[in-house]
């Protein structure tokens, strides 16, 4: 993910190809050897501007605080939500990659005809080398990271964590750049008791076009409904933080989205749908991905 701050985050997705080493997926030979593209390292910019497009306060947490956290919360963690994932390869014989997504557990298997790729939660690692705090906003501080193959942007919560991340790596021997939001975390394992709603941050890219890689901002609001067991979910404010003004697209909305036994919601399919989850000891948290609007993204919010 293109970046003006150096600001994308610090756990590592690896959307390895079944199979392992990077072998399996794809079998096609006319499948060509190269090297994976490296995104640009940007340089420190100025977060202070990024904060003030985004009303946000200085970050409140160090990348280290994350980090202290994140191995518990992988440990009792049941859940895993990866988008689809958007993309592009070295490849003219699948030169796009548009993979539909399945979750179980903290399992998800992503799928296009010829490739199978697989993530499970286990796979988050979380970096403090160059990982580099943004802002703070309803009670949640974003940290960005940018390496080689990586450029990831989002939060570690108490019991749940959400990013959207641009990859590159290899399948079959070819290059790709895949584009994801995913959360992931400790479900409640319930629905809501009552009426409530939860108040935090998305983060998001553009799906394809010329600004995709761009990191998206704006907030987030669920508002649960008891009579109706369904969810209400608002991103608004939307800002493109590289190019510090608004985006195109400033408000995604998704309405009447039903909550099952387990505390998981979802609605919709392939470029316009929501699913995510309730997380940790009274619904404190929520945290999910979406696609709408060319966006693709995550988010996190906590209960009010």
């Amino acid at each position: 993910m293109k970046t003006n701050a150096g600001l994308l985050i610090a756990f590592s997705l690896a959307l390895s190809a079944c199979g392992g080493g990077g072998g399996g997926g794809s079998s096609d030979p006319s499948l060509t050897s190269g090297n994976p593209t490296t995104p640009s390292i940007p340089g420190e910019g100025d977060t202070g501007l990024i904060q003030n497009l985004t009303n946000a306060a200085p970050p409140a947490e160090t990348a280290a605080d994350q980090v202290a956290r994140q191995d518990s919360i992988i440990a009792r963690g049941d859940s895993l939500i990866v988008s689809s994932v958007y993309g592009e390869t070295q490849s003219q014989l699948i030169p796009i990659l548009n993979l539909r997504s399945s979750c179980s557990g903290t399992t998800c298997t992503h799928t296009q005809p010829g490739i199978t790729l697989t993530t499970r939660l286990s796979d988050f690692e979380f970096y403090t080398e160059n990982a580099q705090p943004i802002s703070t906003k309803h009670g949640i501080t974003l940290l960005g990271l940018t390496n080689v193959n990586l450029n990831s942007f989002g939060a570690w919560m108490e019991h749940s964590a959400f990013a959207v991340q641009e990859q590159n790596n290899m399948l079959q021997g070819v290059p790709y750049t895949a584009w994801y939001g995913l959360a992931g975390g400790d479900l409640t394992g319930s629905r809501p008791l009552g009426n409530a709603t939860w108040q935090g941050l998305m983060v998001g890219t553009p799906a394809t076009g010329a600004n995709r890689g761009n990191r998206l901002q704006g907030d987030a609001t669920l508002t649960y409904s008891l009579d109706n067991q369904s969810l209400d979910a608002a991103f608004t404010n939307i800002q493109d933080l590289d190019h510090l003004a608004a985006h195109s697209q400033s408000t995604v909305r998704f309405s009447d989205i039903p909550v099952n036994s387990r505390g998981e919601f979802q609605r919709g399919s392939f470029g316009n749908q929501i699913q995510g989850g309730f997380y940790g000891p009274g619904h404190a948290e929520a945290a999910g991905t979406f696609e709408q609007s060319n966006i693709v993204g995550a988010f996190g919010a906590k209960k009010q």
